[in-house]
Parts: C-alpha cells; structure tokens; sequence
C-alpha cells in the first residue's frame, strides 16, 4: 500500500510540472518573452546583459506609438531579433536638422536618448551609398515620410546604433512585441 502511495505522489507532481513546463512554454511563445540585450544601441535606457520582457500580445489590440521600445525581426535578416525605439509612426515626416531628429516639422522631444557629459548625443543622418554620392530616402539627410504599415526606429544610443537610418523602416508584420520591463539585474528592475 504504500508503495502505490509513492507511486500515485511521484505520477501527481510529474503531471505538475510537465503542466507547468507547457504553461511556461505558452506563455513565452504567445504573450511575454524574455530577451538579452546585446548591444550598447539602447544605452541610456537598457545596457548589454539587461534581461528584457517583451509583451507580445499589445500589438494585436493597438499599433505601436512614438517612443515606444519595441522587438523585431531585423529586415536585412529576418532571423535576427533587434530592439529600438519608434521614432516615427505611417505618415510622420521625419528629418535630422543640427543633430537634433524632427518630427512633422516639430522639434522631437526625447529625453531618453543617452547623454554624455550631461548633453543629449546628436542625433545624425546616415553616410552615402557606398560608392556614390548618393543617400537612401530614409538616411533624413532629408525629410522623409514613414510609409504606410511601417515604423521608423532608433536606438537611444544615437552615435552607436544600426537602425532605420541605415537600412529602412521596419514592416508591421515583422514587429514582436513591445519591451516592457527590465527584469534583471534585479538591481536595474525598472518599466520601459
């Protein structure tokens, strides 16, 4: 009898966790999911280590906003998963006039951007096309107008960050989800 007694206990928590481990893999692959910060692009904001969780759900029920940090598939490979900030949602004229980044012809405020001796970083356009004197439409070397389905993004490390000056907007459809919450280090736990 009490051989069955152990069986029956050993059987209940292995029904326990192999729920738990499948609740666990739900949730991460439909609502919140966690991600390592690689880069310096977002400093100021988030710094390389910082464990981020990403909603996946929000974008479902709204569009992506100004200032939000959001999560996506990296246009030049869609195998790789990037974070930045929206700077400019479908139909915001953008452009970078003395290293400052405007929006509809207004002054964009953004205090999140990393700072260095206490002074924001200038925001700049991209360089040429290699081999030609020649700039994408979205370097803001002039304005440019976010199209349709699309978002404009940059890191909050303007001077060291690979985003939409260099290679574009980004597609709806390749949007994650929204970052919302520095996990860990437990020191650095603050909202997005």
């Amino acid at each position: 009898m009490r051989g069955t007694v152990k069986r029956g206990r050993l059987i209940e928590y292995g029904v326990v966790a192999v729920v738990a481990i499948a609740l666990a893999l739900l949730v991460q692959a439909f609502l919140i999911k966690p991600y390592r910060i690689p880069s310096e692009s977002m400093a100021g904001t988030l710094r390389p280590g910082d464990r981020v969780l990403v909603n996946r759900v929000v974008y479902h029920l709204r569009q992506p906003h100004r200032g939000d940090v959001i999560v996506f598939r990296y246009p030049e490979d869609r195998s790789v998963v990037f974070i930045k900030r929206v700077v400019g949602v479908p139909g915001d004229t953008l452009a970078v006039h003395n290293g400052h980044l405007w929006v509809n012809g207004r002054l964009a405020t953004e205090p999140y951007v990393h700072r260095t001796a206490g002074r924001p970083d200038p925001t700049a356009a991209s360089g040429p096309v290699a081999g030609s004197t020649m700039r994408e439409p979205w370097s803001l070397a002039r304005p440019y107008t976010v199209p349709a389905d699309s978002f404009f993004v940059m890191g909050d490390n303007r001077t060291d960050s690979d985003d939409s000056r260099f290679w574009g907007t980004v597609p709806r459809g390749d949007v994650i989800g929204e970052g919302f919450v520095v996990y860990w280090p437990l020191g650095r736990w603050t909202a997005l």
